[in-house]
């Protein structure tokens, strides 16, 4: 059961690879208080920790308040995580997790009881518990970004797996013979669809030769090439850069047919940056879903925009801090 209400209060944090984001979140899902900091560049958990503590503090500071006021802590972060046991098991942008008992050392720090979860996963949760408000019982969340992840509820629960990991869609095969994803393997879901793959293939083109504006927008050095300057370019007419984000739509949208044929959701949720795309993406994506989706003839899926946008895990953070106030 969630405790909801205005008078909870609970403290919510983001951890990823470049900043660490905080919130005090109160039962209906407002945010009072917000706060950043830099993700610290070391391998040493407690440097982490720290970091986590103090941008705690200044998220309290900033609503008068103090951590007594707080229930509970809820932790969002990307990479494997163990939820039952509580630890960060593998992210492959924050060297400091790995197999790190994350939990419990945030709840030894801060002193209060803490909730562990994966980012993505948890954006599902908040998607699900503050922007719908629980209106449907079966939806599927993706965030395509610089990677892809995603988090599922069915039956009006959260999927977490034998040992929490479930929803790493992103890592599903979808050529088998395909290009090398981050995670070391070949033909993910991740290495074809997301911001990165789009940056990778449209750079690999122009190396080839392809006229295109891209290659003036980034002074010659393809390195800089990343998918919003690939929009900005289609935007501008540009053809190589249509072709690519009408190939990168494609690939999103064949992913999303394995999910609906696996998850047959009444909704799917897509945030992350590559969204700010827009109709380019995702019109076509939605169409090639509902094309090659097996089930998509006897039941509709809806499929659309995120509602809470960056505030997705932080918010799904708070919704498993209350979620596991007893």
């Amino acid at each position: 059961m969630y405790e909801t209400g205005q008078h909870i209060r609970v403290l919510a944090i983001d951890i990823g690879g470049t900043k660490i984001a905080a919130a005090l979140v109160d039962g209906a899902g407002s945010v009072l208080s917000r706060g950043r900091v830099a993700t610290p560049v070391s391998d040493d958990p407690t440097a982490l920790v720290e970091a986590v503590d103090g941008v705690a503090q200044q998220v309290l500071g900033a609503a008068g308040a103090a951590i007594a006021d707080v229930r509970a802590v809820g932790v969002s972060s990307a990479g494997i995580i163990d939820t039952r046991e509580g630890v960060a098991v593998f992210s492959p942008n924050v060297p400091s997790l790995r197999r790190t008992p994350l939990r419990n050392m945030i709840s030894e720090r801060l002193g209060k009881p803490v909730q562990l979860g994966n980012d993505a996963t948890l954006a599902a949760l908040g998607e699900w518990q503050f922007g719908l408000r629980r209106s449907v019982s079966d939806m599927v969340y993706v965030t395509v970004s610089t990677g892809i992840g995603g988090g599922i509820i069915a039956g009006g629960e959260l999927i977490e797996g034998s040992c929490g990991a479930a929803g790493e869609v992103g890592h599903m095969i979808i050529e088998v013979n395909g290009p090398e994803c981050p995670c070391g393997r070949h033909g993910c879901w991740e290495s074809l669809a997301s911001g990165r793959a789009l940056a990778e293939r449209t750079a690999l083109r122009i190396e080839e030769g392809e006229a295109s504006s891209i290659a003036e927008l980034v002074g010659g050095d393809l390195g800089k090439i990343d998918a919003q300057l690939v929009s900005i370019a289609a935007q501008q007419g540009d053809a190589l850069a249509k072709e690519m984000i009408a190939t990168t739509a494609y690939y999103v949208g064949v992913g999303l047919a394995n999910l609906i044929n696996i998850f047959n959701p009444s909704l799917i949720l897509i945030g992350g940056g590559l969204t700010k795309i827009g109709e380019a993406l995702l019109g076509p994506a939605a169409a090639v879903a509902k094309e090659r989706a097996y089930v998509a003839d006897a039941c509709d899926v809806e499929i659309r925009r995120a509602l809470l946008g960056d505030d997705s895990p932080l918010l799904g953070a708070a919704a498993l801090a209350m979620k596991g106030i007893a």
